[in-house]
């Protein structure tokens, strides 16, 4: 059976109220103690008012993957 697909409605800019945030898709790219990482084709939403970004929980996980600031703490323990 497929899974249906995680949705991350927003419809207005949790920063400005704005109607006009939207989903993009592209690289993503931050600095973490001098050390440059990018995340390609990323999906978040972003308003073009006032310039917030927004990360669905699916995008967090692809950020968290490619930080060094995540690489650094230990793993936490899978539970059954």
């Amino acid at each position: 059976m497929a899974q249906p697909k995680e949705t991350f409605p927003i419809p207005a800019c949790p920063a400005c109220g704005s109607t006009r945030i939207r989903a993009v898709r592209e690289d993503w790219s931050n600095d973490y103690a001098g050390k440059r990482y990018v995340v390609k084709n990323l999906r978040y939403f972003h308003c073009p008012q006032c310039g917030e970004k927004v990360y669905d929980p699916s995008a967090m996980r692809r950020i968290q993957a490619a930080s060094p600031a995540f690489a650094e703490l230990p793993q936490a323990r899978k539970t059954a």
